[in-house]
C-alpha cells in the first residue's frame, strides 16, 4: 500500500487464517479482510468464491511472508500482461530465503521461460484461475500446483515465466507454519501433492528448468543449455550480494547441472 489507492491497478484482498490478526485490521480504503482458517489454498477458494473474482484480469497470490511495494506488483501485472503470460512469478531478492535457487533474481535476464512457477508467490491470468481454482479446495499447501500449472493448455506457447526485472523478498524460512498446521488434519503435504500427481497422470516431482528467456537487452535466448551458461554468468556475478554466498555457489552449480541432465517434458496434461 506503499502507493494511494487511486494510483495502484489493483484492489487488495487480505485472507486472513488468525482471528487476532482479522480483528486486528485497520480499514483501509481499497483493501477487503476477509477470514477463513485453515491453511493457505483452501482458504483462497473460499476467499475467491465469495467475490466477483470475474472481474479481475490478473491474480497474484502472495504468502503472508512477502515483502515488497506496490511499483513491484503494478510492474508483475504489466509485465504479465504485456507478454501473455497465464501464470509467472516475481523473482526472489538475493536476501530471501528459498526453496529453489532457480527462482533467486538473474540480473541478465527482463524474464525467464519454465516448467515450475511457485505457489508462494504465484500470478495468474483470468483464465488460468478460472482453470485451477477447482484444485484449491482440496489442498491446503498446494503442493504439485507449482509444475502441473505450467504444462495445462492455458500455459502453452511460451506462457508461464519468472519475471526477473523485479523481485520480491521472502522473509522466513520455508513452511515454517503451514506445515504444522496441516500436521493436525492427520496428512501431509507430500500426501495432497501425490493425489494431485494422480488425477493428472504425472508420476513424480518436477525439477525447475529454465528453457527460454529474453535478455536486458530485449535479446532472446532460446534452449536449456544457452540458458544454463547464462544463467551461471549472471549469478556469479553477483555471489557477494546472496544472504549466503557459499550457499548461493552450490546452488546455483546445481541449477546449472539441472539444466544439462534433467529431463524437460512439456507435454500438455
Amino acid at each position: 500500500l506503499s502507493k494511494p489507492y487511486d494510483e495502484r491497478s489493483f484492489d487488495l484482498v487480505v485472507s486472513y487464517f488468525s482471528e487476532t490478526a482479522f480483528n486486528a485490521h485497520i480499514e483501509t480504503e481499497g483493501v477487503l479482510p476477509v477470514l477463513h482458517v485453515g491453511g493457505k489454498w483452501d482458504g483462497l477458494h473460499k476467499t475467491l468464491i465469495g467475490m466477483k473474482w470475474e472481474d479481475y484480469e490478473f491474480f497474484w497470490l502472495p504468502d503472508d511472508d512477502i515483502e515488497t511495494n506496490g511499483d513491484v506488483i503494478d510492474t508483475m501485472f504489466q509485465m504479465a500482461r504485456e507478454h501473455g503470460l497465464a501464470v509467472c512469478q516475481p523473482s526472489l531478492s538475493r536476501q530471501s530465503y528459498f526453496t529453489h535457487f532457480m527462482f533467486s533474481q538473474c540480473r541478465a535476464f527482463q524474464l525467464r521461460y519454465t516448467n515450475h512457477i511457485e505457489i508462494m508467490v504465484p500470478c495468474l491470468n483470468r483464465t488460468m484461475l478460472r482453470r485451477v481454482l477447482p484444485l484449491f479446495k482440496t489442498t491446503m499447501s498446494g503442493f504439485g500446483l507449482d509444475y502441473i500449472w505450467c504444462r495445462l493448455e492455458e500455459s502453452r506457447g511460451f506462457r508461464a515465466a519468472i519475471l526477473d526485472a523485479i523481485s520480491v523478498f521472502h522473509t522466513r524460512p520455508i513452511g515454517t507454519v503451514l506445515k504444522k498446521k496441516i500436521a493436525t488434519t492427520g496428512t501431509t503435504s507430500q500426501d495432497e501433492e501425490i493425489i494431485l500427481q494422480e488425477t493428472y497422470g504425472v508420476k513424480k516431482r518436477v525439477v525447475p528448468i529454465a528453457y527460454a528467456g529474453i535478455s536486458n537487452a530485449g535479446i532472446p535466448i532460446t534452449g536449456r543449455y544457452s540458458m544454463a551458461n547464462a544463467m551461471a554468468l549472471s549469478w556469479k556475478k553477483d555471489l557477494k550480494d546472496f544472504r549466503d554466498p557459499s550457499e548461493a555457489m552450490w546452488k546455483m552449480l546445481q541449477v546449472y547441472k539441472r539444466q544439462f541432465i534433467k529431463t524437460l517434458d512439456m507435454t500438455p496434461l
